[in-house]
């Protein structure tokens, strides 16, 4: 199990202290999650930097193979085994986070550190946020640090732990204080019925840390375990965290809500990324999704249609016209990584435009070989930046016709790409190259070793679902226009 952090800094940074937020289980554990959880941290929390430390805490409902297989083979002999053999693991599973948060905590100030190093040398300070297992994080990385030298590590300023699914005792709490001299707010709830399954710990999340005066114990009455981040703002405030605490107070009119929001103009990184791009680029998404038979568009669409036919194409496109809307963007982005089984990397993409790169890379890979200029992950932004606009499109249109099933029956293939005359930074020789589409079935004999055939079947699946060859090129189109647009609101 992978037990690295991948750090996001949010937009609008500034001073030199580092906020650094640290989620639960059953979060963060794909993009569209990540997204949501970047939306609570309130703009109020100016004069820092604010971070979000995703870490790979698992999900209630991701069985692995073995486990669903044998949920599924008792609950074919008998309905009731298989739910109680399903309640069994997902207790299991829940315990091997909690181990795992126990470890990730250990890492976390070393990986952090470096980090900011990297990113934000400027920082001298670091405030932690941690919610259910990862307050659990945030105390085993504060317990780890009390063997450690007092001048080695980074400087704690304060401590925020919501819902923590951890127990702490005051003496504990004490020599933490001792040992960081940073301020410590627990913020718990009595009626929080989650952490009653956190089974054999009484945790402190539940109830006040006693007999520690330094320790600031934040009553958040009524609050279920799940409503601390919809409510940051209001934790933040009622403990005084830092950074929070010039903020301007929240308006006591309740603000209105809009109980039919339309799933097109909400989808703000497929919506307002097309809204803000060329009129050129949006054309070429528009040309891409015309081409197949599954969209209705004229030939220069209007915004708010093009975004709903792409829309469309995503997930089962015969469900989606029955119920009359299609996925969210980063919903495709994720169906089209199960396709390319690029789940297991996802952990290391924080943003929608790491998500897109590495779903891109893959599929030029896929169509073209691992020699193709726009194949590699780490790679492809140089490359794309270096291109010019129209060259770019083009490998994109050999992409697209590499993903028909007429492709199949000839060599497709990816032009050589035209740069602009001002880069000199690439290798001698990279535009000579032009590889033919692995997909191609007349060459399945050169497509030794086993991963160049795995690549061929991948395309073929490609080809023959609804849509497909029309959503791939248009996402890679959109991964274009995002890099150039540079919108840290839309990355």
């Amino acid at each position: 199990m992978d037990h690295n952090f991948k750090f996001l800094t949010l937009p609008h940074r500034s001073g030199e202290v580092a906020n650094v937020f640290i989620h639960g289980y059953s979060a963060g554990h794909d993009m569209e999650d990540r997204c949501k959880l970047r939306k609570y941290i309130p703009t109020s929390l100016h004069n820092c930097i604010n971070i979000f430390a995703f870490w790979p805490s698992g999900h209630w409902a991701q069985f692995d193979s073995a486990s669903s297989g044998g949920v599924a083979a008792l609950a074919r002999i008998n309905a009731l085994a298989g739910a109680g053999a399903a309640a069994i693991d997902r207790a299991m599973h829940f315990n091997s986070s909690r181990n795992r948060a126990t470890d990730m905590g250990k890492q976390l100030l070393g990986q952090l550190e470096r980090y900011l190093l990297k990113h934000h040398p400027y920082v001298s300070k670091v405030n932690l946020v941690g919610h259910s297992l990862g307050g659990r994080v945030v105390v085993s990385a504060l317990l780890d640090l009390l063997d450690k030298p007092a001048h080695e590590g980074l400087e704690v300023g304060e401590v925020l732990l919501m819902a923590a699914a951890a127990e702490l005792s005051a003496e504990q709490a004490q020599a933490i204080r001792q040992r960081t001299k940073c301020k410590l707010y627990n913020a718990y709830s009595e009626d929080d019925r989650i952490l009653q399954l956190n089974l054999g710990e009484d945790s402190i999340g539940r109830r006040p840390i006693d007999n520690f005066e330094d320790v600031m114990n934040v009553h958040m009455k009524s609050f279920g375990h799940t409503d601390y981040w919809e409510n940051l703002e209001k934790v933040l405030r009622k403990s005084r965290f830092h950074g929070y605490t010039g903020g301007l107070p929240r308006s006591n009119q309740p603000e209105p809500l809009d109980e039919a929001p339309d799933p097109v103009e909400t989808d703000y990184l497929l919506h307002d990324l097309l809204e803000l791009t060329s009129p050129a680029i949006r054309g070429q998404v528009a040309k891409h999704l015309r081409s197949s038979s599954w969209t209705k568009l004229e030939a220069e669409p209007a915004l708010y249609p093009l975004t709903q036919e792409l829309q469309l194409l995503g997930g089962h496109c015969l469900v989606n016209l029955a119920r009359g809307r299609g996925l969210k963007y980063v919903q495709i982005l994720l169906m089209l990584a199960q396709h390319y089984g690029l789940v297991n990397e996802l952990h290391d993409c924080a943003q929608v435009v790491e998500m897109e790169a590495l779903l891109i890379s893959k599929c030029f890979h896929a169509s073209f070989g691992e020699k193709h200029l726009l194949a590699s992950r780490h790679d492809i932004v140089q490359h794309l930046e270096a291109m010019t606009e129209q060259g770019y499109f083009e490998q994109v249109d050999a992409l697209a016709a590499s993903l028909t099933v007429t492709s199949y029956f000839s060599t497709p293939e990816a032009p050589a790409p035209a740069y602009r005359k001002s880069d000199s930074t690439l290798p001698s020789g990279t535009t000579e190259i032009a590889l033919a589409s692995a997909s191609a079935l007349s060459a399945l004999s050169d497509l030794i070793p086993t991963e160049r055939i795995k690549a061929a079947v991948t395309n073929l699946k490609s080809a023959v679902k609804p849509g497909y060859s029309a959503l791939i090129p248009a996402v890679a189109i959109l991964f274009y226009a995002r890099l150039k647009l540079n919108n840290e609101g839309l990355l």
